[in-house]
């Protein structure tokens, strides 16, 4: 043990080793006891003129010296530290000792400290500046014991040690004899402990001094208390004493302090960014600048679902919304409350998450600014429909923590950067803002100086930890609200309060304040740290094995307590703490319960996690697999992809996995991720026995063949997949393979047998009733008559199949049916009864045909001349249909839009952008409109550089319409493909126009 000085005992150090050695009466001993007793830098003047204040100061100066040269000397002062202007001494000593018990409230250590008052019988020689000095510390440290004494008194007369109460009871009264409070004590302790008549004969000794000091008579109180003793009664029960209270400035500060620039800043900014670490009082700060604007949290752990937060304000304000126009179906897939009991068709997988994004947007307009807290935890849907609305104009302030932002909220944050967002950084408080945020709370103008320098000191000026350690310290009775005022049993003997004990992290402020509640509140707020938000009485109370009333008053205790407001955690760092404080097995099996209580009453994405965390990774499995059913049916295959990827990675059961990868292959599909999708499916097939699966996942990876512009290859999977359907025998995947085989068909220009293989199906399914599946294949047939020029026909089964399509609401079919009827009205010079029909189907939403229709209306708006109205869809194509053949389509359809507006320089840029897409193009009718665009208005050169896409183009593989537009454009130019005599025929048999197979 390192050398202790001793000042609250007989004056002595204590060596390592044991060995004690007397202090001399002498100045460069009183200089080592003063700068043991600060324990921080002294200046030399302020030395000097407490040791010879009645010197001039070169000759203190001086004296100084001389004294610390000897002060060198002395054994136990090796930790002196000595520089020009300063001195300070390294030393333990039992008064910094005893005041840290007073700091941490442990009476009982305070007590052994204190043996014997200050430096008491210790010789001080003509120093009379440190004498009172000594003076001062000695009555300072003496009202600091008899604090502590009393308290330590009071525990242990509550633990029933009535001989050791009446002992220390009695030891102050010998050092106060006209405490009445103190006698009080000692009356009841001295009869406790069996001692009546010694307490009897105390309180005659204590009246007579009263009246012989004083003149007055002992109170009401004490006089009953001595007859009860006289008496021998039993005594009264004591009231239970009262928990400690937390002022409820503590709990709820009043005011914000100290971020009066950032208010201004967040203020004038249309697009805003609060940055700083946890607890520094972003979310305080969005509350108080924007107090009319709901504050919408993003939560740990649920960065993976969908827009929860958005979706969790809005579900109770739905008759609150703005007219959502169009977008209503597209915000109803997910919140089904907006469209009860309506089938709602799946939204095109391109261009469904524009529509969403647009119908989320609407619905937000209202909130001015959105206001969005620990965007840390956003999902990724999310920080994306941000970036929309930031260019959509819409005003926002968001906040995040600095040292935890991902890949995709870094992202978004650039993004907003780049669009002008004002990037706001919560610093810290600094002691000035410390001090006024104490004052606020006490109600003064400014928090005292020592007290201030202290917490600021230890909180580094996070308001939040600076908050959490006034409540522990409120908790423990270390600090008290007397008389208008804050007072603690330090205020009298400290020097900078550096005695408080704090814990050094959050963590374990809150650890000890959850410690002193009751048993049923610390395991409420245990299960509540599990469930994280939205908890209530009931769900909690199964989970903890409690009534529900019992719960409620559980949560009302935490509530009183400032750590749960409503149904969340005060704050995210409170339940962080709780949480992490938690066994692994007490998490287990808190995370069980939750999932058993939420089971089929929460989305099962949010059930899924408490299942991982219980550790039931194969109920876990089911309810992400149900998660991303959900996400996909609703069209967000993007969402749904991350559901099936987090299904794939726990699913133990072989079967499960490769049904998981089919199913992710579909929602890949969708988002035109072809290359892995038909990687998933490869991967998966070789493993699959089920006939009707193995079949499912063939006509998969025919499709991706197909639109990865493959037909060949496409036709051999799907022959594998008819030889399965006939082993299982499943007409709803036979017919659908039928559609497939007719547009592989269409793909190799084999018309002629696509018709023929839709034939039986179409009669069989006439004679039943409209359905959906009529419709597909009317549809197809329709599509078939209008590549062979039958315009007529292609329009009147076009016409029966919209009529189906719109009985059933079968959005899907009605869009394919409008593309055809627009294709077919054009061709009969009718385009005016066809494009209403037109915006009618795409007002229904985005669905798989949609952007085929667009292409085909922007074709036949740019063919009117209505040039503005075919930019616009083009430039909405181009969005929307990214990594599709028809993104080849829309940039051909903008460069000639362009070009007739008189935007030349424009339409050459767009042109370039449409020639990247010729090389890596196999569907012909695209390759076609290309080279049919590049001749209107392309160069030479990049004439000559597209002649081998020329000379590969067969014109057998293209529509009548597509081979009529590249012949008028190169006989243009003077261009021979492949031949005077096709080009004439291909002319003559139809003129330019929108084509449906593009």
């Amino acid at each position: 043990m390192p050398p202790r000085l001793y000042l609250l005992d007989e004056p002595h150090v204590q060596e390592e080793g044991g060995c004690r050695l007397e202090l001399a009466p002498a100045r460069p001993t009183y200089l080592l006891v003063y700068l043991a007793c600060r324990g921080e830098w002294v200046s030399r003047e302020a030395l000097a003129g407490l040791l010879w204040p009645e010197r001039p100061e070169d000759e203190a100066r001086h004296n100084l010296r001389v004294s610390l040269h000897r002060a060198r000397s002395v054994p136990w002062a090796k930790g002196l530290e000595v520089e020009r202007e300063r001195l300070r001494l390294i030393l333990s000593t039992d008064v910094a000792e005893f005041r840290a018990a007073i700091g941490r409230a442990d009476w009982g250590a305070a007590l052994a400290w204190h043996r014997r008052p200050f430096l008491e019988g210790f010789p001080l020689h003509d120093v009379p500046a440190f004498e009172e000095w000594a003076s001062l510390e000695r009555q300072a440290l003496l009202e600091a014991w008899q604090k502590a004494a009393l308290r330590h008194a009071e525990g242990l007369q509550e633990q029933g040690e009535y001989p050791q109460a009446a002992r220390l009871l009695g030891e102050l009264l010998r050092q106060d004899p006209l405490a009445e409070d103190v006698l009080q004590g000692y009356l009841r302790a001295a009869y406790l402990a069996g001692e009546r008549e010694v307490a009897l004969r105390a309180y005659e000794r204590f009246a007579q001094e009263l009246w012989r000091e004083l003149e007055l008579e002992p109170m009401e109180a004490t006089v009953g208390l001595t007859q009860t003793l006289r008496r021998a009664l039993p005594l009264e029960l004591k009231a239970e004493k009262p928990q400690p209270q937390v002022p409820l400035e503590v709990l709820r500060p009043p005011h914000l302090v100290g971020r009066e620039g950032e208010q201004a800043r967040l203020r004038g900014a249309r697009l805003a960014l609060v940055r700083g670490e946890p607890g520094v009082g972003k979310t305080r700060l969005l509350q108080e600048t924007f107090p009319d604007s709901p504050l919408i949290r993003c939560r740990e752990g649920l960065e993976r679902l969908p827009f929860f937060q958005l979706l969790e304000y809005l579900k109770p304000r739905l008759d609150l919304l703005p007219d959502l126009g169009l977008y209503r179906q597209d915000l109803a897939r997910l919140l089904p409350e907006l469209a009860p009991g309506q089938a709602l068709p799946p939204p095109d997988p391109l261009s469904g998450k524009t529509r969403l994004f647009e119908a989320l947007a609407r619905a937000l307009e209202p909130l001015e600014p959105l206001v969005m807290d620990d965007l840390q935890w956003a999902d990724e849907g999310t920080l994306e429909l941000l970036v929309y609305l930031g260019n959509r104009g819409q005003r926002i302030a968001g906040a995040y923590r600095t040292h935890e932002v991902g890949p995709a909220l870094a992202g978004t944050l650039e993004t907003l950067r780049a669009a002008g967002a004002e990037e706001i950084t919560l610093e810290p408080l600094g002691r000035g803002a410390v001090g006024a945020l104490l004052g606020d709370l006490i109600g003064s103008g400014e928090g005292p100086p020592l007290f201030t320098g202290w917490l600021h000191k230890n909180t580094g000026g996070n308001p939040f930890f600076a908050l959490e350690t006034l409540k522990a310290l409120f908790e423990n009775r270390v600090l008290r609200a007397e008389g208008g005022a804050w007072h603690t049993d330090l205020d009298g003997v400290t020097q900078d309060y550096s005695e408080l004990q704090v814990p050094p992290r959050v963590a374990e402020v809150v650890r000890r304040r959850v410690e002193r509640l009751s048993e049923p509140a610390r395991r409420v707020a245990q299960a509540a740290s599990v469930v994280g938000e939205g908890f209530s009485g009931r769900l909690l109370s199964g989970v903890v094995g409690l009534s529900e009333w019992a719960a409620v008053e559980a949560l009302e205790e935490l509530e009183a307590a400032g750590l749960v407001a409503a149904s969340r955690f005060g704050h995210d760092l409170t339940r962080q703490s709780i949480y992490r404080g938690l066994s692994q097995e007490r998490r287990r099996v808190l995370h069980l319960r939750v999932a058993e209580r939420l089971e089929g009453r929460a989305e099962p994405e949010l059930v899924a996690e408490h299942w991982f965390h219980a550790g039931e990774p194969g109920k876990a499995v089911h309810c992400w697999q149900q998660a991303a059913y959900r996400y996909h049916k609703q069209g967000l295959p993007a969402q749904a992809t991350a559901f099936y990827r987090r299904a794939l990675a726990e699913s133990l059961e072989e079967a499960q996995q490769l049904r998981l990868r089919l199913e992710l292959a579909t929602a890949l599909e969708e988002q035109a991720s072809y290359a892995e999708a038909q990687a998933l499916v490869a991967s998966a097939l070789p493993q699959v026995d089920d006939p009707r699966t193995r079949a499912y996942g063939l006509m998969l990876l025919a499709r991706l063949r197909l639109m990865a512009g493959e037909p060949e290859e496409a036709q051999q999977v799907a022959d594998q997949a008819e030889r399965l359907l006939g082993q299982a025998d499943e007409s709803g995947l036979g017919l659908q393979l039928q559609i497939l085989r007719h547009h592989i068909l269409i793909r190799q220009g084999r018309v002629a047998e696509a018709f023929d293989g839709l034939a039986p199906h179409l009669e069989r399914l006439r004679h039943g009733p409209p359905s959906a599946e009529l419709a597909s294949v009317l549809i197809a047939l329709a599509t078939w008559n209008l590549d062979q020029g039958r315009y007529a026909e292609g329009w009147a089964v076009s016409q029966e199949a919209l009529e189906i399509a719109r009985q059933g609401k079968a959005h899907l079919h009605q869009v394919y049916a409008a593309s055809n009827l627009l294709v077919a009205g054009f061709r009969l010079s009718r385009p005016e009864e066809a494009f209403p029909v037109a915006e009618e189907a795409l007002a229904l939403g985005q669905h798989e045909g949609t952007n085929l229709l667009r292409a085909n209306l922007a074709t036949a708006y740019l063919r009117l001349e209505r040039c503005a109205e075919a930019l616009l869809h083009a430039q909405i194509l181009i969005r929307d249909a990214q990594g599709t053949f028809l993104e080849g389509i829309a940039w051909a359809t903008l460069a000639d839009s362009l070009w007739e507006l008189g935007r030349q320089e424009e339409a050459q840029q767009a042109l370039e952008r449409c020639l990247e897409h010729l090389p890596h193009t196999q569907v012909a009718a695209v390759s076609a409109r290309i080279l049919s665009t590049l001749c209107r208005f392309g160069d030479d050169a990049q004439l000559q550089w597209a002649q081998p896409f020329l000379a590969a183009l067969t014109p057998h593989l293209l529509s009548p319409a597509s081979r009529a537009e590249l012949a008028q454009a190169l006989e243009r130019r003077g261009i021979t493909w492949p031949s005077p005599d096709t080009l004439a025929a291909a002319t003559q048999e139809a003129g330019a126009g929108p084509d449906s197979r593009t």
